[in-house]
This record gives C-alpha cells, structure tokens and sequence, in this order.
C-alpha cells in the first residue's frame, strides 16, 4: 500500500511539472510583432562587439509594461522607441571582449572598494534556439513571457 501511495504522489508531482513547463508562454502576445531580427554590431575600439535585437511591434496598450528581453543565454531591460506607428523592442547584448585594464588588486581590500562590480550572470529556464528570443511584459502587476521564433540575422553594423 505504502509502493501505491507513493506511485500515486510521484505521478501527480510530475503532471503539475509537466503542466507548469508548457504553460510559461503566452501562446499569443497582446502586440503585433510586424519584424524580428537581430545583428552583430562592431564598435571603433578593438574587442568592443555585440549585438542587437531588434523587435518591430504595432503600438501597445498603455497598459503593458515591457520588462525584459531573453536571448542567446543572456537577459537584458528591454528600451522601447516609439515612433508614430510602431514600436521598436531593444535588446542590446554587448560581448566585448576588452578586459577591464582598472583592476586594483591589493592587500588592503579597502583599497580594491574602486573597482567596478561584474555583471551577474543570471540563468533562465528557457530553452531557445539561436534564433528565438522570449519577451517578458507586464500586464496588471502579472509578468508575461512571449517567445518570439524566426528572428532573421541582418546585416552587420560597424561603427567607426
């Protein structure tokens, strides 16, 4: 009886599991997405790289709040342009690979208090291909995922 029970417990966890990781996007988004792409940009000094995600939207309802942008394994607030008839998503992800030169290193941590702190490294649940990024919204004080597929590689940028 005691096998029975925990046969029972252990397949009713994994159902609400299963349940609970299919349902994390929203199958349709309160926006209409007229344009996904992203593109690597190069700046002026050498290492200085990273790349732009760009998303095209109808405008949104006041009520939504955008929050954040998923992609490539990295997160980043999301910058919203708005122009007369559409909205531009932003998802800038620099990958500069110059190391940071202003590292003090000393005995006396209170001398180290100037260096700057790293970013960190924040991990999500979602499995993305490299061409997929998911959108996180805010629609009444509830945070909404959207996950946006296809998203077409451009052209590069290069700054001088």
């Amino acid at each position: 009886m005691k096998k029975f029970i925990i046969a029972i417990t252990s397949m009713l966890i994994m159902i609400f599991f299963t349940q609970c990781g299919s349902a994390q996007f929203d199958k349709e988004a309160p926006f209409t997405i007229h344009r996904a792409y992203y593109q690597d940009w190069f700046g002026g000094q050498p290492g200085s790289k990273g790349t732009l995600v760009t998303v095209e939207i109808s405008r949104a309802a006041e009520s939504i709040v955008f929050d954040s942008i998923f992609f490539n394994g990295k997160i980043k607030r999301l910058d919203k342009t708005v122009s007369d008839s559409k909205q531009l998503l932003l998802g800038n992800f620099p990958t500069t690979t110059l190391s940071d030169k202003n590292i003090i290193m000393h005995s006396d941590p209170k001398e180290e208090m100037a260096n700057k702190i790293s970013e960190p490294i924040l991990n999500y649940s979602f499995e993305l291909a490299g061409n997929e990024c998911v959108i996180s919204y805010i629609i009444k004080k509830r945070k909404r995922y959207y996950k946006v597929e296809n998203l077409k590689k451009e052209k590069s940028i290069y700054y001088p």
